[in-house]
């Protein structure tokens, strides 16, 4: 395990990074959004995930490059909802039609504080006061990242004082071979239907199937040839629901062998295909260019724009409960 401070968040604070794992996987997290700067595996000399050279660039971390992002992952419609009668006006960011990932200081962008670090484990934690982003209550937030031989496993838990949306997603965008394209991954998906969206990303209100259509990823299926199809930026709704720990996604590369079983406790995973990503060489974590699609994002969560679909699973917390999200991403790697 290493532990540095590594550079300074705009309110003056020390921004720590830490290195945990074993002789299998080595996770690098920063406290700034709590992100998974880097993530290694044996024998394979490039990063798994995208993610900046300098600590100092993930301050403006357009692309989210794997941040925790709330209080509310996704879209609210025109950052409009009502909770339990009250009408919510949310903080958006400039020129956005909808507030997106808990609004422009939310928990992406924010430095947490370093609780403990040990060889494999490290936790953090973050209070997003009252009214901040313009949602009710005191949210008091820990991530604690383990590494476990060839796993990644990350925990989220959050406490309120007031009835709050809560609804935390883990913004990773992975590509398995250092290719930078996605062209040699297949993907399958737990899902038998999607959510369709508008042209600004808001669910039309009710689930699709996905049957007969270019979001069917019940099968495994290649994702070669995803840049002449529309952006790919959709929810998938977790078949068999339960809150429990369960497989959701499987992502491959047949290039590098490498393999990522994603388990997740979420009833949803937005699948995003980096479309709009563009970052250049001297800012990129694998020092070249990451241009659109030269990974996949795989975030689980609750549905997006949940707060104003009453059909959907609930994202609303009550002082009473304990909001608890539990992912794990288990690698493995083919023998050929």
């Amino acid at each position: 395990m290493s532990l540095r401070p590594c550079a300074k968040a705009p309110d003056g604070s020390d921004i720590a990074c830490v290195t945990i794992g074993d002789d299998q996987l080595q996770a690098t997290i920063i406290s700034f959004g709590a992100c998974l700067k880097d993530l290694r595996l044996k024998n394979f000399d490039y990063p798994l995930v995208l993610g900046f050279k300098k600590v100092e660039d993930y301050i403006t971390n357009a692309a989210y490059f794997g941040a925790v992002v709330g209080r509310n992952a996704n879209r609210i419609a025109k950052g409009k909802c009502v909770l339990e009668g009250h009408p919510l006006k949310l903080t958006m960011a400039e020129n956005d039609q909808h507030q997106l990932h808990g609004g422009p200081n939310g928990s992406s962008f924010r430095n947490w504080k370093l609780v403990s670090a040990t060889a494999n484990q490290v936790v953090l934690q973050d209070n997003l006061p009252d009214g901040h982003m313009g949602f009710p209550g005191h949210l008091a937030v820990q991530v604690t990242y383990t590494v476990e031989h060839n796993v990644l496993d990350v925990k989220i838990e959050a406490t309120t004082d007031q009835t709050t949306l809560c609804n935390f997603a883990l913004h990773n965008y992975f590509n398995l071979d250092n290719t930078l394209t996605l062209k040699d991954h297949y993907l399958s998906v737990a899902a038998n239907t999607y959510l369709a969206t508008d042209t600004s990303g808001i669910p039309l209100g009710h689930e699709a199937s996905v049957v007969n259509t270019d979001k069917d990823y019940l099968q495994l299926k290649s994702l070669d040839g995803l840049a002449q199809k529309p952006s790919l930026d959709h929810n998938f709704c977790i078949n068999h629901f339960s809150g429990k720990l369960k497989p959701v996604a499987l992502l491959q590369s047949r290039l590098s062998g490498i393999s990522m079983q994603l388990f997740s406790c979420e009833a949803g995973l937005q699948v995003y295909d980096a479309a709009h990503v563009n970052v250049n060489a001297q800012e990129a974590l694998h020092a070249r260019p990451y241009t659109a699609h030269a990974a996949l994002a795989l975030e689980p969560q609750g549905w997006p724009n949940a707060a104003n679909e009453g059909a959907f699973p609930s994202v609303v917390l009550h002082p009473k409960n304990v909001y608890s999200q539990h992912t794990r991403f288990a690698f493995d790697i083919d023998a050929h």
